[in-house]
């Protein structure tokens, strides 16, 4: 690399554009001003287009009335009405993937025949539309939340799984084998050294599979019919309300982005107490 190369790559990496070194671009203090600027950028875009009528309100309200419309669903308490059967599904479906996705991960990691088996199935699984299983769900389990759990659970299980797998195969196996001189038998090394040094890829996972499963809970009431936010959707879809429809679209996208947030800073907590950063 040249003199001229390599200025070039310090400049890339002080502006945050590009680094050589992945382990350096981990969000910082002011990770937030990029995607809060450009949010306000977008906004203002949409307020201008909006205001200036080139686009009919039918087809695209102004951002103040669907504020207005998400105060108004607040003060009434339709948000939360609706809203809480959506986030029970989706952290119940959260609850069953963990159940089944984490141990299932571990136990393909540590045995060849169970992943030559398994990892074919479980991609299988995800190749199926979302329209279609709950359709099966109905017939198998009935309606209620249950079904619209286990909808979640099938979204969510895919991301967790697969995390599962790759956190336990990228481990040092310098150290596992040093466990092994020390006689350390199959749980104590699972507990002692191979889950803390995995815990950062499966809770990234359980992460990612947080917001899949609201995406899963909305998309089972819109199919299977419930009391959540999938059905406000409809609601305001039947009634031509597109200023509902956005409000709806608002409340499950803040709602995700709330459960992730939650999810990272226990993420980041227990990863903390696992690897023995924490007293």
């Amino acid at each position: 690399m040249t003199t001229e190369e390599r200025r070039r790559a310090r400049r890339l990496a002080h502006l945050g554009l590009w680094s050589a070194y992945p382990a350096r671009t981990r969000p910082t203090a002011g990770r937030w001003i990029p995607a809060t600027v450009s949010l306000i950028l977008a906004v203002g875009v949409w307020w201008a287009v909006t205001g200036a009528g080139l686009i009919e309100p039918l087809y695209l309200p102004g951002p103040g009335d669907v504020v207005a419309r998400m105060v108004s669903q607040a003060q009434l308490g339709i948000a939360w009405r609706y809203l809480s059967p959506t986030l029970l599904a989706a952290l119940l479906g959260v609850a069953f993937a963990v159940v089944v996705a984490i141990p299932l991960g571990i136990v393909i990691t540590h045995s060849r025949l169970l992943a030559a088996v398994m990892e074919p199935v479980v991609a299988i699984t995800q190749t199926v539309p979302l329209v279609a299983t709950a359709p099966l769900l109905v017939l198998w389990i009935g309606y209620g939340t249950i079904p619209i759990a286990v909808l979640c659970a099938i979204v969510a299980f895919f991301p967790m799984v697969t995390t599962t797998i790759v956190g336990f195969r990228s481990l040092d196996m310098r150290v596992v084998e040093n466990a092994l001189l020390d006689g350390a038998n199959s749980w104590k090394r699972l507990a002692h050294i191979e889950g803390p040094m995995a815990a950062p890829a499966v809770l990234a996972g359980v992460r990612g599979g947080v917001v899949l499963a609201m995406t899963g809970a909305v998309v089972g009431e819109l199919v299977m019919g419930g009391a959540g936010l999938g059905t406000l959707l409809t609601l305001s879809r039947e009634a031509a309300d597109t200023a509902g429809v956005f409000a709806v679209v608002a409340w499950i996208s803040l709602s995700a982005m709330a459960l992730y947030g939650l999810v990272q800073l226990l993420e980041r907590a227990a990863v903390a107490r696992l690897q023995g950063e924490t007293t």
